[in-house]
């Protein structure tokens, strides 16, 4: 196998990676290795021996031993048999950065000798699916790669197999990886599930264990769109929750890790949509929500909105926690712990909008109905019901720029605030400077009574 491509990528000259050499072994058992690389982003890349050389695949996330894991693996250029023990620092260029050598072993296939085994893993390479066995010292027992149908040829799953199972047509639960979802981005439905993949530590902690609403967009932002709440067919390792609403039964999908966020965005999922409360108190929120909502006013009328919730919250002690909407809005909430009803978190809510508008008459109104907002910004207090649900923090929107909803620092709620900036590409920049500024939404929770005995006060 020719090594032209490994070549023709680096500077040997400066690079201490190994010459674009073939193995002359002849016999012995075939080796894996797995180097974890610290170039632009954290990989692993797998390489397993054959003809002479290391057949390739980029692993975005660490490698698992449980079977429910799938990994997205990117076949990559043929690597030289010696790669096998390099460590090191590679120099500015591609795949600048140091590798580290993460595990290490052989590996069989069908417990065939190594000959056979070579033959088989090339026919595997070239019909889309490999099963193996990896003989490491992190890594032991059966493995696949499995070529996606749609996401071009170098586009695999890695999925670690129950010992004597079979794939069956890995649960590929990716699908139409190069389907269009932002036409003018040309940000493919494979660019959102990256995404979420890449986002799921920040973001799951806000859809665990709560019943999700679906919006889909199966043919992107342009294409038609509709809801669904009740789930029907979906594989067994993906949960849901049967719950009573208007009279009717239905099975609400629960994303409870980073396989069924993939398959909540794999059905065309661009946006996520939780409920305020979870499975163990359903009708107890976690918080309330303040949805100010411009339909059509200035957006630095919604920032003065913000600043004038804040500052009254401030003065009765209450913390609370803005976000962009990823839309046109923002969400300003507040933690309660799961310790009231959605009508005492209403009740709570209507008073201090009450405040807010009597503050700041000639830009807001709490007028539900759109026509008789005369260009005011709305102050939404009513999204505080059992059943309503809200895009999550860290969720896309289904418009143009694949904006995300942000969660914000209460000294960035200012004039000139830009929510068009916050988008799938820009966002991890934050979460690497100040991690999830939304988490203490989630936190123990203001004492309510109390705080609504203050407000009826200041409301005299």
């Amino acid at each position: 196998m020719k090594l032209s491509k490994y070549k023709a990528k680096r500077d040997l000259a400066s690079s201490k990676e190994p010459l674009a050499k073939i193995s002359k072994k002849k016999n012995g058992q075939l080796i894996f290795v797995i180097q974890e690389h610290h170039a632009r982003s954290l990989h692993y890349d797998l390489r397993l021996e054959a003809e002479g050389v290391l057949k390739s695949w980029a692993v975005p996330k660490q490698p698992s031993m449980d079977p429910k894991v799938k990994r997205l693996a990117i076949m990559v250029e043929d690597h030289p048999y010696d790669y096998k023990d390099f460590e090191g620092v590679i120099p500015s260029g591609y795949g600048a950065g140091t590798v580290a050598i993460w595990d290490k072993g052989t590996y069989t296939i069908d417990n065939a000798d190594p000959k056979e085994s070579e033959k088989l893993i090339l026919q595997g390479i070239k019909k889309g699916a490999l099963h193996f066995f990896l003989h490491g010292e992190k890594l032991r027992g059966s493995f696949s790669l499995v070529r996606l149908k749609t996401g071009g040829k170098n586009q695999w799953l890695l999925i670690k197999r129950s010992d004597g199972t079979q794939i069956s047509s890995k649960e590929k639960i990716l699908t139409n990886l190069d389907k269009i979802f932002w036409p003018k981005e040309k940000l493919t439905k494979g660019d959102l599930l990256q995404y979420y993949e890449k986002v799921s530590s920040w973001i799951l902690p806000h859809l665990k264990d709560r019943p999700e609403s679906l919006r889909r967009y199966p043919n992107g932002i342009e294409g038609e769109t509709f809801f669904q709440k009740n789930l029907k067919d979906h594989p067994a390792w993906v949960d849901t929750i049967e719950i009573e609403h208007n009279k009717k039964k239905v099975n609400y999908l629960l994303i409870q890790n980073e396989e069924s966020l993939l398959f909540a965005a794999n059905l065309g999922c661009i946006e996520l949509h939780p409920f305020f409360s979870r499975t163990h108190k359903l009708h107890n929120p976690d918080f309330l929500v303040f949805d100010l909502d411009p339909k059509g006013a200035s957006f630095n009328n919604v920032v003065k909105i913000a600043r004038a919730l804040h500052t009254i919250l401030e003065e009765i002690e209450v913390p609370s926690y803005c976000k962009t909407s990823g839309a046109s809005g923002l969400h300003i909430a507040i933690p309660l712990g799961a310790k009231y009803t959605y009508d005492q978190a209403k009740k709570f809510a209507e008073l201090i909008a009450i405040i807010a508008q009597r503050r700041l008459p000639n830009i807001s109104t709490l007028e539900r109905s759109l026509s008789k907002r005369s260009g005011k910004v709305y102050i939404d207090c009513h999204q505080n019901n059992f059943g309503q649900t809200l895009a999550a923090p860290y969720s896309v929107r289904a418009r143009p720029g694949a904006p995300v909803s942000t969660p914000l620092q209460w000294k960035e709620v200012k004039a000139g605030l830009d929510p068009k900036k916050f988008t799938i590409k820009t966002i991890f920049s934050r979460l690497k400077k100040w991690g999830d500024l939304f988490s203490p939404v989630l936190g123990k929770g203001i004492d309510l009574p109390a705080t609504i005995k203050n407000i009826e006060l200041m409301l005299k």
